[in-house]
């Protein structure tokens, strides 16, 4: 690491300034490193967790066309990404590090689609390069590649559908592929597509250079036709069979219902303002990445994908970082496009000093905390030596001297990409422990096998030990009300209940029956009914027995 201090002493290696292949050296790199990470952690509650369960649920009670959690119909998610997970699993057996694996490939699916787009709209191979390795570098990108969720396969699947639209000649084969493509995406992630695809498509007489003409305007109608008809084959079949409560729920409840809901716990509109230096780092930070105005037809289609969506996503008061990920690739393209179009001065030496300063700070404040911080967020959950190779690496970045734009562009991606992994894998690595559940997930995995009934105490349980513990039947959930304690141990004296400790503290009778566990930032405790004391929740939570006892004591 000490290396890196006098990176600029040395020549630059050929493959950071030597593209298309060095470039594409540079994407290996940085989406090795993300599967490397994907792999080294376990699936993290709340969402992963629940996604991975899901499939289990699927899998082992054979329900393929309708998902189920915890013993009931889940209509939150159409299917792909959990049948991409049963495809693996029908291969490999059910394992751990298939379902972690679909992040990065769709990622990796998307850097290819994304290069296809940018050759198709004309750029050169040199430059379209740059646009893979410009979307590989950013932050959330990254981190969400490596992550079991929605929006990186969704992208993925609606940068499937857009390559054909951009080509010079619609045809009725590319109508087809990008109906296919418009399908997949609908079955990733739902109508959802429609947000960043719908302005794309309305504003093709702006950014086609080629007209469609009325047949090609007809083969579009085919292609969003054949997307809708195959989300359609899938939700009408699935409300069928799942019954009508999910058939509302699915159907209805996902559209008008989750509207009123979002309404009801609204982010105000500028909350995504303050998120886009963490949603566009290190480009943000670096001026020559700035893009140019639209004043090219290619430009035009950039900043509507990109602009259009955003405003409605501020618009729309459900909000989450990773909703805009299908936005990116526009940044990307951008990016290629202003370094394509911005030759360096011979001569001229490019630096990268406040993406470092960025990652500097970075390493300075997990320092800081490793040292002094308290709670999740203290020296046993952060690594110092972590903090300090992060602090050192970007001292390297701060010095570097690059002799273009595109390799400055090429040695900053490589550096985020390691920047990241530093700080996730090294800096950040005890904190994961606390977010590991497979440990409790074993627990219930040997008390379910002794057929031991086990309740979920607290509401809203999201499934998060089903896979973990490779559970088949679902846990008993309890809103942590003192009613629903007290009939669940009349009902089931040899019942197991799982907790947060914050909500048992202080009530249990027998503390060496209780398994603890370290989770999130507090504590899960597992334990048998019998050793908390109801009486402190409800002074008649008493058996029957227990009652005529303590009425005829001499009995």
């Amino acid at each position: 690491m000490s290396g890196l201090l006098h990176m600029h002493r040395f020549p630059l290696p050929r493959w950071l300034m030597a593209p298309p292949r060095g470039d594409m050296l540079v994407i290996a790199l940085l989406w090795l490193l993300t599967v490397t990470s994907a792999l080294s952690r376990s699936f993290l509650p709340i969402d992963e967790t629940r996604y991975v369960s899901v499939a289990w649920e699927m899998w082992h009670t054979h329900s393929f066309w309708v998902p189920h959690m915890n013993g009931e119909t889940y209509a939150d998610k159409p299917p792909l990404l959990f049948w991409l997970i049963h495809a693996g699993w029908a291969i490999f057996g059910v394992t751990e590090w298939w379902p972690k694996l679909i992040g990065p490939l769709a990622s990796l699916l998307a850097l290819g689609q994304l290069y296809r787009i940018a050759r198709q709209l004309g750029y050169a191979q040199t430059s379209a390069s740059l646009a893979p390795l410009a979307l590989m570098a950013m932050l959330m990108w990254n981190l969400y590649s490596g992550a079991l969720m929605f929006d990186i396969l969704l992208t993925a699947c609606l940068l499937g559908a857009l390559s054909p639209l951009v080509s010079d000649h619609f045809t009725l084969r590319k109508a087809l592929v990008s109906g296919i493509w418009l399908g997949l995406a609908l079955l990733a992630k739902g109508p959802a597509v429609f947000v960043t695809l719908l302005p794309i498509v309305a504003s093709i007489p702006w950014w086609r250079l080629a007209p469609l003409g009325g047949a090609g305007w007809r083969r579009l109608a085919l292609s969003l036709l054949i997307g809708s008809a195959l989300l359609a084959s899938w939700a009408l079949s699935a409300a069928w069979l799942g019954g009508r409560d999910y058939a509302q729920d699915l159907l209805w409840g996902q559209s008008v219902n989750r509207l009123q809901n979002s309404m009801a716990h609204a982010r105000p509109f500028w909350w995504y303002f303050p998120l886009l230096p963490l949603l566009t780092f290190p480009w943000l930070l670096w001026r020559p990445a700035w893009p140019l105005r639209p004043r090219q037809s290619r430009q035009r289609l950039f900043w509507i994908w990109m602009i259009t969506p955003f405003a409605i996503f501020c618009f729309i008061s459900g909000k989450q970082i990773h909703y805009l990920m299908p936005m990116l690739p526009a940044l990307a393209l951008l990016i290629m496009d202003r370094l394509a179009s911005s030759p360096t001065a011979p001569n001229t030496v490019v630096r990268t000093r406040l993406p470092s300063l960025a990652i500097a700070v970075l390493g300075i404040v997990g320092c800081g905390l490793s040292l002094f911080g308290k709670g999740a967020v203290g020296p046993d959950n952060l690594s110092t030596t972590g903090a300090v190779a992060l602090v050192l690496l970007a001292v390297g970045i701060w010095r570097q001297r690059w002799p273009d734009g595109a390799s400055a562009a090429r040695g900053l991606a490589v550096g985020t990409a390691i920047a990241i992994f530093v700080a996730t894998q090294w800096m950040m690595g005890p904190f994961w422990s606390r977010y590991d559940v497979r440990a409790p997930g074993e627990l219930l995995g040997t008390l379910e096998s002794r057929q031991l009934p086990v309740a979920y105490n607290g509401g809203g349980y999201q499934a998060t030990f089903q896979f973990a513990g490779r559970l088949t039947r679902p846990l008993m959930t309890l809103d942590n009300a003192a009613e629903a304690l007290c009939r669940y141990r009349l009902a089931y004296p040899d019942g197991w209940l799982v907790t947060r400790h914050r909500d048992i503290d202080q009530l249990t009778v027998d503390e060496g029956a209780v398994h603890h566990f370290d989770y999130r930032s507090g504590q899960l405790d597992i334990l048998p009914i019998s050793a908390i004391r109801p009486e402190a929740f409800d002074p008649d939570c008493v058996a029957p027995a227990d009652r005529a006892e303590k009425k005829h004591p001499m009995d």
